[in-house]
C-alpha cells in the first residue's frame, strides 16, 4: 500500500471491525430506535457508512452501484419503513470493505495525486485528501454507533 494512505488504510480496518461490533446482537427494533428528534437510528448510520464506502470506491475508479438509490447520502432521510435489513447492510459493508482495501493496494502515486471528484472540507483536494477525510468520517460515525449502542444499554465497543 502506498505510504501516503497506509495509516488511513489501518483506520479503515479498525473502523470496519468496530462497526461490526457496534451492530452485533441488536434486534431490528433496537436498530431502528432513535435517540430523539434529529437523531438517526443505528440502521441509518450503518447504511450511510456503507453508501459512503461505495462512493469512495467509485471515486477510486471501482465500478460499483450506489445502494438503495442513494437514499443514505448526506442530508438524505428516507422513510424509515424503507430502510434495508441489517443483513443486507452488513453484506454490502463487508464487500465494500474488502474491495476498498484491495483498491488501496493498487493505487499509484499518479492515481493518488489526481484531483478528488468531490470537494471535502480539508486543504488537500487530491484523492489522498479524500481518502484521509473519509477515514475520519467513518470514525466519526462509528463513534455515533458506539454512543447509540450505549444509549440502548449495551456494552461499550472499547474500554
Amino acid at each position: 500500500m502506498n505510504s501516503q494512505i497506509a495509516l488511513s488504510g489501518q483506520v479503515y480496518s479498525l473502523t470496519h471491525a468496530l462497526y461490526e461490533k457496534a451492530l452485533d446482537g441488536l434486534s431490528p427494533e433496537e436498530l431502528r430506535k432513535s435517540a430523539g428528534p434529529g437523531s438517526n437510528p443505528m440502521i441509518w448510520v450503518a447504511a450511510h457508512l456503507a453508501h459512503v464506502r461505495c462512493s469512495l470506491l467509485r471515486m477510486l475508479g471501482h465500478e460499483t452501484e450506489l445502494p438503495w438509490g442513494g437514499c443514505f447520502g448526506k442530508g438524505q432521510n428516507p422513510d424509515p419503513g424503507t430502510y434495508p435489513e441489517i443483513g443486507e447492510v452488513l453484506l454490502l459493508w463487508r464487500q465494500t470493505g474488502q474491495a476498498l482495501l484491495e483498491r488501496f493496494e493498487s493505487l499509484t502515486e499518479d492515481d493518488l495525486s489526481q484531483k478528488a471528484p468531490r470537494d471535502f472540507p480539508i486543504a488537500d483536494k487530491t484523492l489522498v485528501g479524500a481518502i484521509h477525510f473519509l477515514a475520519f468520517h467513518e470514525g466519526y460515525h462509528v463513534g455515533q454507533l458506539a454512543y447509540l449502542r450505549k444509549w440502548l444499554g449495551k456494552e461499550s465497543l472499547v474500554g
